[in-house]
């Protein structure tokens, strides 16, 4: 190609995506195939009327360049105007939404119209930040257009990309209401505080080294520095720098690598930032076959020890403090350590805590988050005293959230696992998909996603990512082996489930007895499945297969519940309860 063929030119880019095109081509591909026709045409139209150029429609996607800012921001707000309008005959959960994201920088334009650039990754990275049927910007964006369109601005903060050299702040649009015309100042939307700006944890990434000569394989220190620290950025645990910003971080990340053939051992380890003191240090031997999957794959394992290690630590420093000395973080992170515990008394501990945080920072998100994931606990394990009124606190912090902090993955797994409970499927997998969106590295999203497969009937795809998130975490808690028994169990592979059941460790979550006991009848461990009904009606003597069909009333339609009642008749368990 000739070079003068290549332009490279300011302009404002427009990337958007279908919300779960996967999950509405399964459902009912004519359908999806109409709608997705209706919304290109939509896409194309307000494009063009804005002055702006369509450059691929490729699947469910959408790219656009406009010559100006506020022309891809008005054609942004009119299709999403558009496609957002309720439909009478579509159902909430068929319906097709778009997220949206919008950047103003440079791009490379070849002499056919495409292009290329930062400018590009840029819009596609906020694009998947957006709300379903929303759009987000970056700040170039809301500073061109500021006070030019119908719209508010929404920040939400410093976003750092992969392969992208300088973090980008990004803002959710707010569309106006009919009448209002005024720019809604930035601060405006900044008042509820995150866990960022109350001192959480600061790791400084360092750069990984090589042992030794590496020769030609000596660019793969860098990528796996890079990757490490951009999965890391995934978390809001605590905050990621690098470079001229490790000075003032609390703990290093640093590490080592080693050639031997076509293998490669990694020797991550975490410290504090003097060195003084080395908090954990591991490492792994893999085949240098694929650079990429060894990225992945070591991120999300680094990601898992990481985030053990500065719970850990942050546990023993909260242990020297007394309680009138305690912040409202910490007081979030005790209730954290009683939820962890997993018992009644404990999560009873953990809502006390979290008053006591809430009426220190009424507006702090994560006491916010942690309330409301006990009371989803409590609703799972049927422990709550008054179940309508768990579920409208639970529902009412988690939609607060959602508003306010969508860009957190822990929002959308909180969202998921509530609406699972609320027997409304689809949503719970909406909210799963966006959560793997958003943060891809962390074992508890991932499950969490495999739980909302598993209750819409996807048996085999659930096990698919529980067994992810096992190769991620390689010190899992134990649920993950649970959950992966009763996924197996309801896939229809019985003995499968019985291995997983045998390497469960800790008390099993309450519903899972009942599966636990089918698999043992199902493989021929009649007598331990017997002991097992014994006990369960010794503490619930109105257990009974009646109970067992109400608890699974909502997944029937998904799930083979007659094959778990038929089990648990067979070891034993009553048809009806004492009472």
């Amino acid at each position: 190609m000739n070079v003068q063929e290549l332009k490279q030119r300011l302009a404002a880019i427009l990337a958007a995506d279908a919300v779960g095109y996967s999950r509405l081509m399964a459902a009912d591909e004519r359908a999806t195939v109409a709608a997705l026709d209706a919304a290109r045409a939509v896409f194309r139209t307000q494009i063009e009327a804005n002055q702006g150029r369509v450059i691929d429609m490729a699947g469910d996607s959408v790219l656009a360049v406009f010559e100006t800012a506020t022309g891809a921001v008005s054609a942004a707000l009119a299709i999403q105007t558009e496609l957002n309008a309720p439909v009478a005959d579509v159902p909430e959960d068929r319906r097709m939404r778009f997220r949206i994201g919008i950047h103003l920088g440079d791009v490379i334009e070849k002499g056919d119209g495409t292009i290329y650039g930062d400018g590009v990754n840029i819009a596609a990275r906020l694009e998947a930040l957006a709300e379903p049927g929303g759009i987000a910007t970056s700040e170039s964006i809301r500073t061109a257009v500021k006070g030019k369109v119908d719209a508010g601005f929404e920040d939400r903060g410093e976003q750092k990309f992969k392969n992208i050299a300088e973090p980008v702040r990004s803002f959710h649009v707010r569309f106006r209401p009919e009448g209002d015309r005024h720019e809604t100042p930035v601060e405006e939307h900044r008042t509820s505080k995150s866990t960022s700006e109350l001192g959480v944890p600061t790791v400084a990434v360092l750069p990984f080294r090589f042992i030794g000569n590496a020769g030609e394989q000596e660019y793969i220190a860098g990528a796996l520095t890079e990757s490490i620290g951009s999965a890391l950025t995934h978390f809001r645990e605590y905050k990621i720098v690098e470079g001229a910003d490790a000075q003032d971080a609390t703990y290093a990340l640093s590490g080592t690598l080693q050639l031997a053939g076509s293998r490669i051992r990694i020797g991550p380890q975490l410290s504090t930032t003097d060195g003084s003191r080395k908090l954990w240090s591991v490492k792994f031997d893999r085949e240098l076959a694929d650079v990429f999957e060894l990225q992945d794959e070591i991120s999300a394992i680094v990601a898992a020890y990481l985030g053990e290690a500065i719970w850990q630590e942050t546990a023993r420093a909260l242990a020297r403090k007394t309680k009138d000395d305690f912040s409202a973080l910490d007081w979030c992170y005790h209730a954290m350590e009683h939820i962890h515990r997993l018992t009644k008394e404990d999560f009873i501990e953990a809502k006390k805590a979290l008053e006591i945080a809430l009426r220190m920072s009424p507006e702090l998100l994560y006491a916010k988050f942690a309330l409301a994931f006990v009371l989803v606990l409590e609703l799972s394990w049927g422990l709550a005293s008054d179940v309508d009124s768990y579920r409208t606190d639970a529902l009412a912090l988690t939609e607060e959230l959602l508003r306010k902090d969508p860009a957190n993955a822990n929002t959308h797994r909180l969202a998921s696992r509530l609406y699972a409970l609320l027997d409304r499927h689809a949503e719970s997998l909406t909210h799963s998909e966006r959560a793997v969106a958003l943060n891809p590295y962390d074992g508890d999203v991932i499950v969490t996603h495999a739980l909302a497969l598993n209750l819409v009937g996807r048996c085999d795809e659930a096990i698919g990512w529980v067994e992810k998130a096992l190769r991620y975490n390689p010190q899992p808690p134990a649920y993950y082996r649970q959950l992966l028994m009763s996924f197996q169990f309801w896939a229809g592979d019985p003995v499968a489930a019985l291995e997983s059941l045998r390497r469960v460790g800790g008390a099993l979550i309450p519903t899972l007895h009942y599966v636990a006991i089918a698999v043992l009848q199902l493989n021929g461990a009649h007598e331990e499945a017997g002991s097992r009904i014994k006990a369960m009606l010794e503490t619930q003597p109105d257990s009974c297969v009646e109970s067992v069909k109400r608890l699974f009333a909502s997944y029937a339609a998904h799930l083979k519940v007659d094959v778990l009642l038929d089990a648990l008749r067979d070891a034993g368990l009553p048809e009806r309860g004492a009472g």
